[in-house]
C-alpha cells in the first residue's frame, strides 16, 4: 500500500505565488471576505490576460507596492481598498 501512496501526490494543492488568505486581507483592509473573494476572481481574470502566472505585469504601476514589476493579489486588494466607500478619508487623501 505504501508504494501506491508514493505514486500520488497526496498533499494539498499549492496556492499561486503571492497568494494571501482572504480573511487576512479582509482584516487589513476595508473589504469584507466576500468582497475579497470577488476581487480574487477579478484578479485571476486580469492576471491571466497577459501572462498566465497569477500576477499582473506592469498593468498598474501604482499598485506595485513591492516595486518588483508585478502585482500580487495582496497588493491588488490593498491598493483598491482606498476606493472602498468605507475607507478612511485620511487614506484617500494620502493617496493623492
Amino acid at each position: 500500500m505504501r508504494s501506491i501512496a508514493n505514486c500520488f501526490c497526496l498533499s494539498k494543492a499549492k496556492n499561486p505565488p503571492g497568494f494571501e488568505e482572504h480573511t487576512i486581507l479582509a482584516s487589513e483592509t476595508t473589504f469584507n471576505v466576500n468582497e475579497v473573494e470577488a476581487l480574487y476572481i477579478l484578479f485571476e481574470e486580469l492576471s491571466s490576460s497577459i501572462v498566465d502566472d497569477g500576477r499582473i505585469h506592469k498593468l498598474f504601476e501604482l499598485f506595485d507596492l513591492k516595486r518588483n514589476g508585478v502585482i500580487e493579489f495582496g497588493e491588488f486588494v490593498r491598493s483598491l481598498s482606498i476606493f472602498h466607500p468605507d475607507a478612511p478619508e485620511a487614506d484617500k487623501i494620502a493617496c493623492k
